[in-house]
């Protein structure tokens, strides 16, 4: 179907060339782009990993049923004060 004087909207063509523009623009931006540089050796990686898991294993509980158990005898302990019945 042929796009009639005055009509607005974009037709087929016009898409079309404005995808392989910003392609070619695209392809030619990325080739001048500086490029990453990634120099890590391997302790490096380690050191980092490292912290990364110290940092994880600090936020969650290496055994949450211990430590239920132990915040329930606390709080035991803790009523049992309250109610004057301390052995």
């Amino acid at each position: 179907m042929k796009r009639k004087r005055g009509t607005k909207g974009l037709d087929g063509t016009a898409l079309g060339w404005g995808f392989v523009i910003g392609l070619l623009a695209g392809g030619i931006g990325a080739l001048f782009a500086p490029k990453p540089t990634i120099t890590i050796n391997r302790q490096q990686f380690q050191e980092a990993s490292q912290n990364i898991r110290n940092k994880l294993q600090a936020f969650a509980p290496v055994d949450p049923i211990a430590e239920s158990i132990a915040e329930g005898k606390a709080a035991a302990q803790r009523r049992r004060e309250q109610l004057g019945l301390n052995r």
